[in-house]
């Protein structure tokens, strides 16, 4: 059984609630104070977002930040970059 590629998860979600709001990438980095190239790739599933940035999302989307885990907590592997 593999294990679940959080990355890819996370920045499905990441990319979805962007999008149901209206907002183009760039508009969603700068007003959640991050580079847009670091969202980009985190919405490819490429990188982990640090807990400053993920408050930052979640505050401009709206949600809790467990919205972009699917109501569970921050989970280690991707903290840790999975």
């Amino acid at each position: 059984m593999s294990e679940p590629n959080v990355l890819a998860d996370v920045g499905e979600i990441l990319v979805s609630l962007r999008s149901r709001l209206g907002f183009d990438i760039e508009y969603a980095a700068d007003i959640a104070h991050l580079d847009a190239e670091r969202l980009a790739e985190a919405e490819a599933g490429e990188i982990a977002l640090g807990e400053s940035e993920l408050r930052g999302l979640a505050e401009a989307y709206g949600v809790a930040v467990t919205a972009f885990f699917g109501g569970r907590t921050t989970p280690l592997s991707y903290l840790a970059g999975a």
